[in-house]
């Protein structure tokens, strides 16, 4: 009797473990993409580390939009064990780096992204002669 109590705790500890498992994401897409990519080399200044190790870029996409405004595509992985939290913005520059006032500009925006998963944050020019952009990145405290 005792064996058998034994063994439906630890079925029942199991099943508890397995169900505590975080939740991730796997992924599939068209190993042909006909798509046309422009990707763009990337320079990055990482004063969070961590930031950088957990939320991998794996690249930059550029594209303009019909009515010829500069679209930017910035693709993140989650590498992290968790769901991670952070707050973004993108600032766009002119042709001489200016920075071009917009109301994105001063807002931060809110984004979660669970293990595994892919994460894409876009941006479109406030103006057509803006030519360079920066993003922001910061983790949810």
């Amino acid at each position: 009797m005792k064996v058998l109590f034994t063994g439906a705790v630890l079925a029942a500890a199991l099943l508890i473990a397995g169900c505590a498992h975080k939740p991730s994401v796997n992924t599939i897409s068209n190993a042909e993409s006909s798509a046309q990519i422009k990707r763009i080399a990337d320079r990055r200044v990482e004063t969070d580390p961590r930031l950088a190790q957990r939320l991998y870029l794996t690249e930059i996409r550029e594209s303009t939009t019909n009515d010829g405004y500069k679209r930017v595509q910035v693709f993140f992985k989650n590498l992290s064990g968790n769901t991670y939290r952070i707050l973004y913005r993108f600032n766009w520059y002119d042709e001489n780096g200016v920075e071009v006032e917009s109301p994105d500009n001063e807002l931060w925006k809110r984004k979660s992204i669970v293990t595994g998963d892919d994460l894409t944050l876009t941006t479109v020019a406030p103006r057509k002669s803006c030519g360079d952009f920066k993003l922001r990145l910061k983790v949810v405290e």
